[in-house]
């Protein structure tokens, strides 16, 4: 079981000449799932900085306009100020993308902003290992 689902729809906007979700987008879809992960568990965005340190992705098969899709959001480890997420984008047809990205959180002036046991401790809810879903957003 996923530690958290978000659901969409592929917009016109998102796709490229030949009809399918443009590679870039997936990212996209993977930071909004992330957005909304982290807001499941009391966590804002207002007050500190979230850099990717890195990103990749494996594609898989392809998304099409109007394709419903859940992106399953993961944290595979939780640094001392980063986090390592693994989101699964699944359409119909099964796994279309497996992106990874690495964030570093980071205060206002850009210096280390370390989580503590506390917000380590909630955030184990989204590691792979836990097997209780965090919580489902659909848009």
């Amino acid at each position: 079981m996923p530690a958290y689902t978000h659901h969409s729809r592929v917009a016109f906007a998102d796709t490229d000449a030949s009809g399918i979700v443009y590679f870039a987008h997936f990212f996209r879809y993977a930071q909004e799932a992330e957005v909304y992960a982290l807001a499941s568990l009391g966590f804002t965005r207002q007050e500190l900085r979230y850099p990717r340190v890195n990103a990749t992705a494996d594609f898989l098969k392809p998304l099409r306009f109007w394709d419903e899709f859940r992106t399953e959001a993961e944290l595979e480890q939780i640094g001392s100020t980063s986090l390592h997420w693994k989101f699964t984008i699944i359409g119909a047809a099964g796994a279309c993308a497996v992106v990874r990205i690495v964030t570093s959180r980071r205060n206002p002036d850009f210096s280390p902003a370390p989580y503590s046991e506390a917000e380590k401790q909630r955030l184990s809810a989204l590691l792979i290992s836990d097997s209780e879903p965090a919580a489902t957003q659909k848009n």
